[in-house]
């Protein structure tokens, strides 16, 4: 792997814009490629899987309880799919008729079971590196379904899905790096 040459300002001012230059071209050649798209692809993959949790039946490790204003909470400090996954009737609720999530021309069954699927499967793939341009592309098309049919506001779109977008637009334009079994597989095929 080559190192680009510092692509940031001239070194103006003399010492000071010499040193500015040393510590932010060092920064570029630890900070590849290869570590922003794993970063990128972890982050976000987070995001829709904290999402897939919501909408499905799941068992927790390490529970403990919670006491918030005298009430005992159950918490998980992880949760896992219950198998076999199984959707829970809130979300079929919450893309029914009236209900938050509702999207036209698509039943709300279906839409529950498209939403639920794309959440558990493309975060998978984004963390594995696998197919890491397709998987982000449908993260993408989630995310403006989202905006446009769900929350249309400028602030949801400037709050969340404009930080969605960044990595996942980063993902499709550069690919998954060389941290991923995209990388593998194609070297390996390559052969």
């Amino acid at each position: 792997m080559t190192t680009q040459p510092f692509d940031g300002d001239p070194p103006a001012f003399g010492a000071a814009g010499r040193l500015y230059q040393a510590f932010y071209g060092a920064a570029q050649g630890i900070i590849s490629h290869s570590l922003l798209a794993l970063f990128a692809r972890l982050a976000i993959a987070g995001v829709f899987w904290r999402s897939f949790l919501n909408k499905i039946e799941t068992n927790g490790i390490f529970d403990y309880v919670q006491v918030i204003n005298d009430f005992e909470i159950e918490r998980s400090l992880i949760k896992v799919p219950a198998f076999p996954i199984t959707i829970e009737a809130s979300t079929f609720a919450q893309f029914g008729e009236g209900g938050m999530f509702e999207l036209p021309l698509i039943p709300g069954g279906l839409a529950a079971i498209m939403a639920t699927t794309g959440e558990g499967v493309l975060p998978v793939l984004l963390v594995l590196g696998l197919l890491t341009r397709f998987a982000a592309t449908g993260l993408i098309v989630m995310a403006l379904v989202i905006q446009i049919f769900v929350f249309p506001t400028n602030a949801h779109f400037w709050g969340t899905v404009a930080l969605w977008l960044i990595p996942l637009f980063y993902l499709v334009g550069r690919g998954g790096g060389t941290i991923s079994l995209d990388h593998v597989l194609s070297r390996q095929l390559a052969r």
